[in-house]
């Protein structure tokens, strides 16, 4: 083999090679977007999603939902491709404490869902929601007694996590802050839902 037909031979596997090297995803660079944050619209669906299941099972006696708000602690990152994202810090995620920006919405329920009482054998599937449905459960019994205690109005506060999976976080998993799982988590990681319920 001459010096020639070597070079040509190493220059196409080399070539060859880098072809490969950029037709394969890079797993590293994806979980890294997960990492950064998660979806501001995923972590507000899901949030509305637990907080519509929890109002759809009837505790006697307790007001209607009327007022929410939500504090995330967010952060802005720039892509690898020049793209600026509003992200949801996460657990084990890569915002500092320094980069950390609170948004905080208010939001006002506009219809409220059929409400049914919850049966024996069934039971929430989101953690937030069950979370909510017991706190309204604990002011329910709490307020019983002789003479019982007309509410006027209840406001519930959670804390709750967010951790992210799949490209650029978009599959999110809420956890209220205390369940096994959550440790300790710097404040820049805790989000909270204040829940407001008057006759």
């Amino acid at each position: 083999m001459t010096v020639a037909s070597a070079r040509i031979l190493t220059a196409a596997l080399l070539a060859a090679s880098l072809g490969c090297a950029s037709a394969s995803p890079d797993p590293a660079g994806s979980a890294s977007s997960a990492r950064d944050g998660a979806d501001l619209a995923a972590v507000m669906g899901a949030v509305k999603s637990a907080i519509a299941e929890a109002e759809t099972r009837e505790i006697a006696g307790f007001p209607d939902l009327k007022r929410i708000v939500l504090k995330l602690q967010t952060d802005v990152t720039r892509t690898a491709g020049g793209e600026i994202r509003y992200l949801v810090a996460t657990v084990g995620g890569s915002v500092s404490a320094e980069t950390v920006s609170t948004l905080e919405l208010e939001l006002v329920p506009v219809t409220p869902p059929q409400k049914h009482l919850l049966g024996s054998n069934e039971s929430l599937q989101d953690a937030l929601a069950q979370a909510i449905h017991l706190a309204k459960v604990g002011v329910a019994e709490a307020g019983k007694g002789d003479p019982p205690l007309t509410m006027k109005a209840v406001t519930i506060d959670l804390k709750f996590t967010v951790s992210a999976t799949g490209s650029a976080g978009a599959n999110v998993k809420i956890l209220p802050v205390g369940l096994s799982g959550t440790g300790t988590i710097s404040r820049s990681r805790v989000h909270a839902v204040s829940l407001t319920f008057a006759s």
